[in-house]
């Protein structure tokens, strides 16, 4: 069953009569075009695009959708005479696709409108055999290209050449992008979880936190190791070797029908017993894609795991002044547990130390 259908299903069994969409994640899920000046409308029997001329070309070889090319601007009203003609009257959005003003042009019609992101969520959650063979694919890229880099860590570099260089081999091995702005975080900026690279320049000794991952045919990947260049400091050492330990104890404990915070209790109560628990400062990981998929696995999380997800499991400790430690994976829930997609070892990899040499 395509996507399209599945949500035309779901549809049906709520009782609406129509769904919008117009960000980008819902729009590529249903197989439609994906740009601004596009806006999609599904039905539980048709499906529809309404674009402007720029999109007249690619439309025509969108299969599965109604084309209706409207002036550029006038989406709304044109997608509002629709529904009016069809006699609509529930109606449900993806609210991250619409404007406030947007927003309020639709709730002044006559119709009862409702959001229809849990509908969306749930659906993207669990993947297809081809949404996996996607983001396997894309973690093979992850795996490449960091292999790549490894020669370029040495004291001296900026962690703005190492996100450069990161950016450059994921598009020479065929990424369209980086799935999200990189972290390189090196010395004391590795206690920031989000450490976006800085003119901060590489030294003997510090950990340095790179987590990246790639879109490869619209799906992404997600992969974070810690590493250093030469003998680290000894207690750097002993957290990378409890945050290793809290995340294969997870990965173990991943399978279908229990609760992700469940799996991320096991990771916070191996950190805790570690001494580091109050370092573990997020939820334990997230569910991967098409970007922004469920389910959220942190203390709250109320989702049951099911096959066909796919989730990261990225445990860290962050230790203000001195540095951190996160260790990443993507891995698909089975039938009967997990399968860890990358393929790069999570062992605390001392580099050489070698003399820098400007590029």
């Amino acid at each position: 069953m395509t996507h399209l259908k599945k949500i035309q299903q779901a549809l049906t069994m709520q009782a609406i009569d129509a769904l919008l969409l117009h960000d980008r994640q819902s729009k590529r899920y249903v197989g439609a075009l994906p740009g601004s000046g596009v806006y999609v409308v599904v039905t539980p029997n048709q499906a529809l695009q309404f674009h402007d001329g720029r999109y007249r070309n690619e439309a025509a070889d969108t299969s599965g959708f109604t084309n209706i090319e409207v002036p550029q601007g006038e989406y709304l009203p044109e997608l509002v005479s629709f529904l009016s003609a069809q006699l609509c009257r529930r109606v449900a959005l993806v609210s991250t696709g619409f404007s406030i003003p947007e927003f309020q042009t639709l709730t002044a019609q006559n119709w009862t409108l409702s959001l229809a992101d849990s509908l969306l969520a749930e659906s993207r959650a669990v993947k297809d055999a081809v949404e996996i063979q996607a983001i396997t694919a894309a973690c093979r890229v992850t795996d490449q290209v960091f292999a790549h880099l490894l020669p370029h860590i040495r004291a001296g570099v900026s962690e703005y050449e190492l996100n450069a260089w990161l950016h450059f081999y994921a598009l020479q091995a065929g990424a369209s992008a980086m799935a999200f702005d990189p972290i390189v975080a090196s010395g004391p900026r590795g206690a920031l979880p989000h450490g976006r690279a800085t003119a901060r320049r590489l030294k003997n000794g510090e950990f340095i936190t790179i987590d990246f991952g790639v879109v490869l045919n619209d799906y992404q990947s997600d992969m974070t190791r810690t590493l250093t260049i030469g003998e680290p400091q000894p207690d750097l050492a002993t957290v990378h070797d409890a945050v290793l330990t809290a995340q294969l104890t997870a990965i173990d404990a991943l399978k279908p029908g229990v609760q992700a915070r469940e799996i991320d209790a096991i990771a916070r109560g191996v950190l805790t017993a570690a001494g580091y628990g109050d370092c573990f400062t997020h939820g334990l990981g997230h569910g991967l894609g098409l970007g922004g998929d469920q389910p959220i696995l942190n203390p709250q999380s109320q989702t049951v795991l099911q096959p066909g997800m796919v989730v990261t499991i990225e445990p860290g400790a962050y230790l203000p002044g001195i540095g951190g430690v996160r260790i990443e994976d993507d891995v698909l829930i089975t039938d009967t547990g997990a399968q860890v997609l990358n393929q790069t070892s999570k062992d605390l990899m001392l580099l050489e130390d070698q003399e820098y040499e400007s590029v």
